[in-house]
């Protein structure tokens, strides 16, 4: 396998957009992946916020 310039300069490109790319084999060549996670909900860490308990 071996990755040819197209290949790596689109790595850097999503890297440099701050997501993560991802590299598979297909066949005799590669594919790249640009990995996007969206936050759709988050609690507050424990400890961030006052306990309503105490």
């Amino acid at each position: 396998m071996h990755m040819d310039e197209k290949a790596i300069a689109a790595i850097e490109a999503i890297l440099n957009r701050g997501n993560d790319a991802e590299v598979r084999r297909k066949g005799g060549g590669v594919v790249v992946l640009e990995v996007k996670k969206t936050i759709k909900h988050s609690t507050q860490r424990i400890g961030a916020a006052e306990s309503r308990w105490g």
